[in-house]
């Protein structure tokens, strides 16, 4: 449930203009190619003043890029950025089937100050032409357009470390949210990060206005780098940056080109770049193509840079680079829709009488859980009923899952003390008490009860409802991290201390995985230590909880098992996590190695599955996809290979740790 939710506002998320769009829909208007009238023109590099200071060295003594107060760098600059929808992915034909922003103009980036690893730069964007049509037909009044031009034309702030990567973005109060994306999106694909001296290749984590990502960069030549999106790892949403879910499909195609100057800094850049979302059944297909180019005209000195933050902090809102900045709605209005005028009695009398059709069935449950989600967030005291009425012997388990399911999706706390009394309530089955126990770690928005709860069940005589319990207060860690990271990180303390005191191997195997569920950095010393267990049941649950946990570390030791464990179960267990991270470039590598050389059918029937999963959006593994169904010397495998081969696929981005 939790997942499915974030897939919506992800998609939101990536693309911010498609709700914000709306706003400019309702205008009729002429075709909106014309120049601004109010606008400055066009800049050319013969217009530029002279310097008011000398020119100051790019470079520090390391011969790194040098942030020198005072120091602007303007740019001319055009971009086209197409939004289409449904299933058209042509980014030159689907002008016709979304909106298309087209701007001219100039780009100014002046530092402002540089105090110890923090950069505080101002941005200005000066149009010479702004653009907006609608399934081809331009979309603005004389008026409309005017009032975006004054909200492009404000200069604004952005927070960045002396890498170059952008941390917040500070504008002005009341700038139109159409406007603010579009600024957001240059400045996000205008970023160069380099930590020193740009080397041939390296990699890097970023933001944008989508969310997080994994970037490479790699140099071409002598003043030339390419950038490339690898993976996004978080998405933008209302509740902060969270994991994109296995659901959702996100593929990055292009990437840019970036010419540096003296010291690092750019001379030019050429980005085309498309985004396609594919959020899951139900919704459509969004692509987002975007091309931006940018030509340094000019680098001087203007000495007022360095007192204009000062000036306008008072006026100025600050946020994340990947905030999530829809418009202001009723967070509520959704669920009185999904609600419309049904009781808790309604639904409850849906859920006693579900259809015996399987497909008919799992959609009048699916509509109940909705629904009765809606409900308990609307009037969170209806949740104290639905404890007593899951020892009813009319509910069936099905129903009575959807119910367990709605308390969980709605995650306030009347609904999550149902669940924690539901988990010790002796008079339900053990199968519906482990669906609570899961239904309770899982929620969004842990209670301390909710946890003392598990704690609690976690020394359960019952194995099945103790086992639940423990993976269940990983998730609960990873949950509390949005909203209390110091008690988040005093329970992956707590499941390291029991993995220590552990007396055997079973109950080893169970905190690891449950320190798995934490995607916690600090998880990692006692998976490392496990790796060294002579038991395979430990060290194949260590590979296991590696899946999530971020870092090159990580996928050291995932590789170093996958090469070097003598026990295929062991090695199996690696390969299952590498498919929930990035392939490129540290997996792929050693997966094929593993592949030519792995005496395991089992160990190269689960690589060829993998790369498979990957193939649209890894063009590596598309090539070792391609000799296993050559030189695979298992016909059943090597069949596997060619089938993937030659069957077409979608893009998919790595999944998410569940």
């Amino acid at each position: 449930m939790r997942r499915k939710r974030l897939h919506v506002v992800g998609l939101a998320a990536f693309l911010l203009l498609l709700g914000l769009g709306a706003v400019w829909w309702k205008q009729a208007g002429e075709a909106s190619s014309a120049p601004v009238g109010n606008a400055a023109p066009m800049v050319r590099a013969s217009t530029s003043p002279p310097p008011a200071e000398a020119i100051p060295d790019a470079r520090d003594e390391a011969g790194r890029r040098a942030w020198v107060p005072g120091t602007l760098h303007r740019h001319a600059l055009s971009l086209g950025l197409t939004v289409s929808f449904g299933q058209q992915k042509d980014p030159a034909t689907a002008t016709a089937q979304g909106m298309r922003f087209a701007l001219q103009g100039e780009w100014d980036v002046g530092i402002v100050s540089a105090e110890g690893d923090t950069v505080l730069v101002r941005l200005h964007l000066r149009p010479a032409s702004f653009g907006l049509e609608v399934e081809g037909q331009g979309a603005l009044s004389p008026e409309t357009r005017q009032a975006m031009v004054a909200a492009l034309s404000l200069p604004f702030f952005a927070t960045l470390d002396r890498t170059g990567a952008v941390s917040l973005t500070h504008f002005e109060q009341g700038v139109d949210e159409l406007a603010r994306g579009l600024l957001r999106s240059v400045l996000a694909s205008s970023q160069f990060v380099v930590n020193g001296v740009p080397g041939t290749t390296w990699r890097t984590e970023e933001q944008d206005t989508s969310g997080q990502y994994v970037a490479e960069y790699q140099r071409q030549g002598t003043t030339h780098f390419d950038k490339r999106k690898r993976a996004y790892i978080s998405v933008a949403t209302p509740q902060g940056l969270q994991p994109p879910g296995t659901e959702l499909r996100m593929s990055v195609s292009g990437g840019s080109t970036f010419e540096l100057g003296e010291g690092a800094w750019l001379q030019s850049l050429q980005t085309r770049e498309q985004l396609t979302v594919e959020p899951g059944e139900g919704l459509p297909t969004v692509t987002n193509a975007t091309e931006l180019t940018l030509r340094l005209l000019e680098r001087r000195q203007e000495p007022s840079l360095r007192d204009a933050f000062a000036a306008r902090a008072g006026f100025l809102n600050t946020a994340a680079l990947a905030t999530f900045q829809g418009q202001a709605t009723d967070p509520l209005a959704h669920h009185r829709q999904v609600l419309g005028s049904r009781r808790f009695e309604d639904i409850l009398a849906d859920l006693l009488a579900l259809p015996t059709d399987e497909k008919a069935r799992d959609d009048a449950r699916t509509r109940a859980l909705e629904q009765l989600r809606a409900l308990l967030l609307l009037h969170p005291e209806e949740a104290a009923r639905i404890p007593a009425l899951l020892r009813s012997k009319d509910l069936s388990p099905l129903a009575a899952s959807a119910m367990l399911g709605a308390l969980s999706a709605a995650s306030t706390p009347e609904s999550l003390r149902a669940l924690a009394s539901a988990t010790v309530d002796s008079a339900l089955t053990t199968d519906v008490r482990m669906d609570a126990v899961s239904a309770l770690g899982m929620a969004d928005n842990p209670i301390r009860e909710g946890v003392d709860t598990l704690r609690q069940l976690s020394r359960s005589e019952d194995p099945r409802l103790r086992g639940t319990a423990t993976l269940a207060l990983g998730n609960s860690a990873l949950q509390l991290n949005d909203t209390d990271a110091r008690g988040s990180e005093a329970l992956v303390q707590e499941l390291k201390n029991d993995y220590r005191a552990a007396r055997d191997a079973e109950q080893r195997a169970l905190l690891l995985r449950s320190l798995g569920n934490t995607r916690a950095p600090g998880a990692l010393e006692s998976i490392a230590d496990a790796l060294r267990s002579d038991s395979v049941k430990v060290r194949e649950a260590a590979m296991v909880a590696l899946r999530g946990i971020p870092g090159p570390e990580a996928d050291r030791l995932l590789l170093e098992r996958l090469v070097n464990d003598p026990v295929s179960e062991v090695r199996r267990g690696a390969v299952f996590a590498c498919g929930f991270r990035p392939l490129e470039p540290l997996l792929l590598p050693v997966l094929g190695q593993a592949l030519r050389e792995d005496v395991s059918d089992g160990v190269r029937s689960d690589i060829i599955q993998l790369l498979g999963q990957h193939r649209g959006n890894t063009p590596g593994a598309l090539a070792l996809l391609r000799w296993a169904s050559q030189h695979e010397r298992n016909p059943d495998i090597r069949r596997m290979a060619t089938t993937y081969v030659e069957t077409p696929t979608t893009p998919v981005p790595s999944q998410s740790a569940p």
